[in-house]
């Protein structure tokens, strides 16, 4: 007779990339309509000799929708990139390794050293996924530690607003960096990145 086994206690993954991920997705989805619709009246109002103050606003509601639109989607991808690579360290380390000697690396870190541990592979440093991220992150920096400021209206440029393109590139980066780890991590599941 045998010592009794104890019995183990049935877990579930809890992690909130993929629900991250889909609400930067169905963001995305509203901004390319609110772009569709700009660019379908911009396209009838340069038909007119001269655009109204009415067209004008319009055009600019248009767009601010985007800009809010995207600040979440930028935010959302941010956090699902952070989401992620906790989850994967954790899994494939353990918690009190990761708590004591990784969590605290800032987000670039992580997606460079947790790899690395991992795999003894990197994602080097200068890749394309890595210069997204990067760019990623001081987007998120620039709306979570916003810092209110008077600029002359002459001065203000396009950059300081978001874009359909922003949102685009965010999303087009969770997907480039997660493809990255994949190639040196086969065990990475990506199906979330496909969510619709």
């Amino acid at each position: 007779m045998g010592w009794p086994m104890k019995k183990r206690k049935e877990t579930v993954e809890w992690t909130l990339h993929r629900e991250y991920f889909r609400i930067a997705l169905e963001r995305y989805e509203i901004i390319k309509k609110l772009k569709k619709e700009h660019d379908t009246l911009q396209a009838i109002f340069k038909k007119k000799k001269a655009m109204s103050d009415d067209d004008v606003a319009l055009l600019a509601d248009k767009n601010d929708a985007i800009g809010h639109e995207t600040l979440i989607v930028i935010v959302f991808t941010a956090l699902c990139l952070e989401a992620f690579i906790n989850n994967y360290g954790i899994a494939r380390l353990s918690k009190n390794y990761f708590i004591n000697y990784l969590d605290k690396l800032d987000l670039v870190a992580k997606w460079i050293v947790i790899p690395r541990v991992i795999t003894r592979k990197r994602i080097g440093p200068g890749s394309k996924p890595v210069q997204d991220l990067s760019w990623l992150i001081a987007q998120r920096n620039r709306l979570v530690h916003y810092k209110s400021r008077e600029i002359p209206i002459d001065k203000v440029k396009e950059s300081d607003f978001f874009w359909e393109y922003d949102a685009e590139k965010a999303i087009k980066t969770v997907k480039g960096i997660v493809a990255k780890l994949k190639a040196i991590d086969g065990k990475v599941e990506t199906d979330w990145l496909s969510l619709s």
